[in-house]
């Protein structure tokens, strides 16, 4: 017990003894009786362990250091780019009242040029409608020519096979009566001979396949 109070569990954060637990002082800093260490939970780390958190800390002070370091040198810049962006507002302010004034010098002479201008310009426009509007039309006269040979072309091709059709549906037509007078043939044959009935019925089976 210190203090009448019980002390409080730490931790270490300072370069070798970083990580190492102790009980600590229960009384706060403010009232000037802190104690400090009452006892070391940890023992103290190996010579090896301290050297590299010694390390650890040069480094983190390094960095530090080296933050420091460049936030003065990102501050110098920022004064020095906030003196080039006033200066050149100033110069552009300076230009644009140049400009405005040269504008107003040159109102009437620029009027009229430009009235000249945009009269150039709509005769081109319309030159150039005229000419897609030409263009269009032979487009669509082409198309149409094509379209034409195209239905063409397949009302030949409908007609020709039809015509085919007819010629074989004649031919079918022509096959199928010399079948029947092969078949009356074949008849009247058996009806005159018996011995060659198998010859025939050969002959007959060829005809039907």
């Amino acid at each position: 017990m210190m203090h009448h109070q019980r002390p409080n569990k730490m931790v270490a954060f300072e370069v070798s003894l970083t990580g190492r637990r102790f009980l600590g002082c229960p009384v706060q800093q403010d009232e000037g009786v802190n104690c400090g260490v009452v006892e070391w939970v940890d023992a103290p780390w190996p010579d090896i362990l301290q050297r590299c958190l010694g390390r650890l800390w040069d480094m983190y002070q390094e960095q530090n250091f080296g933050r420091v370091k460049d936030q003065q040198a990102h501050d110098k810049e920022a004064v020095k780019l906030k003196k080039e962006i006033d200066f050149l507002s100033n110069s552009y302010n300076q230009l644009m009242e140049d400009v405005s004034k040269l504008f107003d010098y040159q109102d009437g002479k620029m009027s009229h040029d430009m009235d000249y201008t945009s009269q150039a310009i709509n005769k081109k426009k319309k030159e150039l409608e005229d000419q897609a509007r030409i263009e269009i039309s032979m487009e669509k006269l082409k198309l149409a020519k094509e379209q034409r040979c195209i239905l063409q072309s397949q009302a030949d091709i409908i007609q020709n096979m039809r015509k085919v059709m007819q010629e074989v549906q004649v031919d079918r037509d022509l096959l199928k009566e010399e079948k029947r007078k092969l078949e009356y043939l074949i008849a009247d044959l058996l009806k005159a001979g018996h011995g060659s009935k198998d010859k025939l019925e050969r002959i007959k089976a060829i005809l039907d396949e």
